[in-house]
């Protein structure tokens, strides 16, 4: 075997390149029977997903000083077929601050057939570091992030399908990046070790990170890996982004720190942000005429609106449905409503709510076009993105109102702009100016902060062959919308994703984390990016749940996102919920040295009863913990020396001082 050791992890490879061995040093961690490191997946346009798996192959290795090069000059699938497809493979241990292994790749397709997707690294354990497998935790990417407890276990129980794919072979639960995932990082907490996988890439292709399990009754298995996508036709050579493995003593905030710290050095830039961005408490979100026609409010409105909402705290208006189209309609042609005050009645409407105090962001879709309109029939078609077998990818609305013929049947169907081409750049940017043309202090574009990537065949828009890097236009599309928005003003979009914060001012929050859920853990992302400025989601009404809801967003900082109804009313028609919005804001504006003048971070772990969630500020040299009894049941504990006491769903701050 050949073996490189960078910190505690230990890789092995076999001269043929066929067997693989990971361990650490006083630790059981160990490799699967048969692991593999890579997986291949051929397309020849009738099977779709071929699997050629690194134990099956006949390569050669060698070591090079601190590398290890695998050569394959041909690869065999698992059922046998040869494909003139060579792979090279290289492993190089690093000297970073935490140190482990590079892995990355080269693909040279000689063949008919396509090479869609390559798994690298494909770590594949028999055991972690802890000889009881149900102490390890994972930290998955999912949303802001999220904790599975034995994951073992957990992964085969809530993630099997049943009959959509090969769950007789392995159980996965993958996250998209950009999109389902924030960031392109996960890992296992194991024993006292932290086993971080990250995929490490400057340009922020499409990828997909995935942790698995054997199938049911099988013996237990965890596999950790990312899928790139280099879809690599005949006669071309692709080079597959590198990820980096560690193990290191700690915890979870070893990988934040890997990943931040990689983020930081080659794209990442925190944004100067406009004061009352810094400062501003939260938004109504309201629908002006909803996507079925009928008209909720009227310009006229929004100052009485913001005024409900100001008796609550919230200062901003986060305005939909203000177009002649109606909302989810007509996209992306906007311009103001006649029968809702016309063009001169929004324009004042905004400069009244202005002249009380507040703040007014307007709504345009970031990449959906409506397919029945003139903009699809001339443009759109040729714009937008295509799939692996050459269609238009579709979405499908189905908001309805009292009757049952759009909530059962549906009637809306859109396709997503490919950002990689000139048109869609140049409209991105148009709707900016016109937008704030009317004078609003922000132009907020939907969905394309952290869209579900969908890679795009159209050979002819500028990512040309490479579908997996339409996405980069996406950040050079939100390049041009910061550089056009004036001092003073705001960018905002929906969906929190890592590629796009240098370039937007605050984000629309929508998944798990910002959203509160089962296990969710948005420290992940908060401790790796603490200047991000989000909202939270879904507060629609006082429904069962939302006290939970305003706790997560209490204790993590998140400005609050209130849509009564789903923008159908104004906050004025649920004064039990504006007065659980206020008390909330009032704590925060009554330490507000930490939460808008302050920083987020996970510096100490306090010992605190499990039902009690908290977030940690700092200001200076004084900490805060931000608190919360979710629980039923009153509960009394230490912090800072001092005695709380916390009813249920209850909230609270400490200061250090």
């Amino acid at each position: 075997m050949i073996t490189l050791k960078s910190g505690k992890l230990v890789f092995s490879v076999n001269e043929q390149g066929n067997k693989v061995a990971w361990s650490a040093e006083g630790t059981p961690l160990s490799q699967s029977k048969n692991a593999d490191f890579w997986r291949v997946f051929m397309d020849d346009g009738y099977e779709r997903e071929v699997k050629v798996s690194s134990s099956e192959q006949i390569g050669e290795a060698c070591v090079d000083g601190d590398t290890i090069t695998v050569k394959y000059n041909s690869l065999k699938a698992d059922n046998g077929r040869i494909f003139d497809v060579a792979l090279t493979v290289k492993i190089t241990a690093t000297a970073e601050t935490y140190k482990g292994f590079l892995f990355g790749a080269t693909v040279k397709n000689n063949c008919d057939a396509r090479v869609n997707e390559i798994m690298l690294p494909f770590v594949d354990l028999k055991k972690g570091c802890d000889e009881n497998r149900e102490n390890d935790v994972f930290y998955h990417i999912n949303g802001l992030g999220q904790t599975i407890n034995n994951p073992w276990e957990a992964v085969r129980r809530s993630s099997h399908t049943e009959y959509i794919a090969s769950d007789n072979r392995q159980v996965w639960n993958s996250m998209r990046y950009p999109g389902d995932a924030a960031m392109a990082w996960f890992g296992l907490q194991t024993k006292d070790n932290f086993l971080y996988v990250g995929r490490h890439d400057k340009k922020l292709k499409i990828c997909v990170l995935s942790v698995g399990t054997s199938p049911r009754n099988a013996d237990p298995r965890l596999m950790i890996t990312v899928s790139h996508f280099p879809f690599a036709k005949k006669g071309e050579s692709v080079n597959v982004t590198e990820c980096f493995v560690s193990l290191n003593e700690g915890d979870w905030r070893t990988g934040s720190d890997i990943y931040g710290g990689y983020a930081r050095k080659n794209w990442y830039t925190p944004p100067e942000k406009p004061e009352w961005v810094k400062n501003f408490t939260g938004w109504q979100r309201i629908i002006l005429r909803h996507q079925f026609g009928e008209i909720n409010f009227k310009y006229e409105d929004l100052p009485r609106i913001y005024e409900n909402g100001k008796k609550y705290g919230l200062d901003m208006l986060m305005v939909f449905g203000w177009w002649k189209g109606r909302f989810d309609n007509g996209y992306p042609v906007y311009e103001p409503d006649d029968e809702l005050g016309g063009a001169e009645g929004l324009a004042e409407a905004i400069k009244k709510v202005q002249s009380l105090g507040g703040r007014v962001a307007l709504y345009t879709n970031g990449q959906l076009i409506d397919v029945n309109t003139d903009y699809y029939r001339e443009i759109g078609y040729k714009i937008c993105r295509i799939d692996i077998d050459g269609n238009d990818y579709r979405d499908h609305y189905r908001f309805g109102n009292d009757g049952t013929t759009l909530r059962a049947f549906g009637y809306k169907s859109f396709v997503t702009a490919c950002p990689a081409n000139e048109e869609w750049q140049n409209r991105l940017v148009m709707h900016e100016k016109m937008k704030l043309a009317y004078g609003c202090d922000s132009a907020f574009f939907d969905q394309i902060g952290g869209a579900a990537p969908l890679p795009c065949f159209n050979e002819d828009h500028f990512h040309g062959a490479r579908a997996d890097e339409c996405e980069i236009w996406r950040v050079e599309a939100f390049k041009k919308m910061f550089a056009n928005c004036p001092e003073g003003k705001a960018l905002g979009t929906e969906m929190v994703n890592d590629m796009v914060l240098s370039h937007v001012h605050y984000i629309h929050g929508i998944q798990l984390g910002a959203v509160f859920g089962p296990n969710c853990f948005p420290e992940m992302f908060m401790r790796t990016f603490p200047e991000v400025i989000q909202t939270d989601r879904f507060v629609h009404d006082n429904k069962e749940g939302t006290d939970r809801s305003l706790g997560n967003a209490f204790i993590h900082g998140f400005r609050l996102d209130i849509c009564p109804w789903r923008g159908r009313t104004d906050i004025s028609s649920m004064p039990d919920l504006g007065n659980k919005v206020a008390n909330l804001l009032a704590l925060k504006e009554k330490y507000r040295r930490f939460f808008y003048e302050g920083e987020y971070l996970c510096e100490h772990r306090p010992d605190l009863p499990c039902c009690i969630k908290h977030g940690e500020f700092k200001n200076g040299n004084d900490y805060m913990y931000a608190l919360w009894n979710d629980s039923d049941e009153t509960v009394k504990f230490t912090v800072f020396d001092k005695e709380i006491t916390l009813k249920p769903q209850e909230l609270t701050c400490v200061c250090s001082d």
